[in-house]
């Protein structure tokens, strides 16, 4: 305990050098100073230990009796603070500190997001920005039904949200709205129409009655399967559904530039910094004259990393800036005719719901500054595709009449 209440207080070891120390010992000891383990270093020098404040005392009468005394060593908690009693920022920072202690358990210092997995997190604290959620926000304040029901009215795509506070965290909590899968509605009447013109090259009746035939041909709306089905006595409507492939035409015209212009970066980097504290921005380094015309420009974010893997906001911005010149290429004619190709067989081919081309006649020209493609592609595809029929008035569905 001694021990303890001596760091607090703290600790001062002196040298004094004396004339007669025994008597210099009773001399100080009569005036009220307590002095602590003396000891005799050399015959005319003793070691002493004592407070700072006997150390005070023992200095001025030390003066006044023509004793010498100095200091050997400081330690303890009131020497430090007498060391930073004229240090402004460390007054500064203590007061900070106990500012901090009082009020941050009532304030919050991070955001994050819990539960979702579509909807981005950068949108969801947005929007818990908008509603009160926000760095420093005093978390008595926020009522978690009011946030609950901003959130939904913001973000449509939210189902069910929530804010739960763990000491300076606060979790907004959410749960996204499930898509139901269409489901295919088969009650309904319909028709089988042709897509595209072609010839049928074969057919898969799976409801409805067969209108056209294998090898026949076909235009664009020619209706080839019906849902309604003539029987002897009466008529039914039905669903009508099947896949009816043929060979068919297409044709595309693609166009690429004879001449164009192409990045290279000279080697020059120029680099700027800017301090970034919520909605301020502070620029520390860079030059304000750099031609974003002729630079790429690449931006990093350097947040300050605290445990637990939250970090204030506050965040160093950098910028970096690449010098690029222009230089016109001139594409051989093989090689654009190649792109061309590519991108016309890949574009033919997505356009089919289902199939496969068979054969191509391309016709390759320049045009002015630019090289033009036009190929026609013969294909085998399915060109089913239900249509619903109306009903007149009076009638019902499935149904024999």
């Amino acid at each position: 305990m001694k021990g303890i209440l001596a760091y607090l207080r703290g600790t001062v070891v002196a040298e004094l050098v004396t004339a007669e120390p025994g008597a210099a010992l009773t001399y100080y000891a009569s005036r009220g100073i307590a002095l602590r383990d003396p000891v005799l270093t050399a015959p005319l020098t003793l070691r002493l230990t004592m407070s700072p404040g006997q150390w005070r005392r023992l200095s001025e009468l030390a003066e006044q009796r023509g004793d010498r005394c100095r200091v050997l060593r400081r330690w303890g908690l009131g020497v430090t603070f007498a060391r930073c009693r004229r240090r402004l920022p460390f007054w500064l920072a203590l007061g900070l500190l106990c500012g901090l202690v009082l009020y941050a358990p009532q304030r919050v210092w991070f955001v994050e997001v819990e539960g979702n997995q579509s909807v981005p997190a950068r949108e969801i604290l947005a929007a818990a920005e908008e509603c009160g959620v926000s760095f420093w926000a005093k978390s008595g304040e926020i009522r978690s039904e009011k946030v609950k029901n901003q959130l939904l009215n913001l973000i449509p795509e939210l189902q069910w949200a929530g804010v739960n506070f763990s000491g300076g965290v606060a979790t907004v909590c959410v749960r996204e709205r499930l898509e139901a899968e269409p489901v295919r509605d088969r009650s309904g009447i319909t028709n089988v129409v042709a897509a595209r013109d072609g010839i049928v090259v074969s057919m898969s009746v799976l409801g409805g009655q067969a209108v056209c035939q294998v090898g026949q041909a076909v235009r664009e709306g020619e209706l080839l399967i019906t849902g309604c089905v003539d029987h002897e006595h009466c008529t039914q409507y039905t669903h009508a559904d099947g896949e009816v492939y043929a060979l068919t035409r297409r044709q595309t015209e693609a166009v690429y530039p004879a001449q164009w212009s192409q990045k290279v970066y000279t080697g020059r980097v120029w680099q700027c910094y800017s301090l970034v504290a919520g909605r301020k921005i502070i620029n520390l380094r860079g030059n304000s004259g750099i031609s974003q015309g002729t630079c790429d420009k690449m931006t990093e974010i350097k947040y300050l990393p605290l445990p637990g893997d939250y970090h204030l906001p506050v965040y160093l911005l950098v910028e970096t800036y690449r010098e690029y010149t222009l230089v016109s290429c001139t594409p051989e004619p093989e090689e654009s005719r190649a792109v061309l190709t590519a991108f016309s067989r890949a574009q033919t081919q997505g356009e089919m719901l289902a199939g496969e081309i068979l054969g191509e006649e391309p016709v390759f020209r320049r045009e002015e500054a630019v090289y033009v493609l036009t190929t026609t592609f013969s294909c085998r595809e399915m060109i089913a595709r239900q249509r619903p029929v109306k009903l007149f008035e009076g009638e019902t569905t499935n149904e024999y009449q």
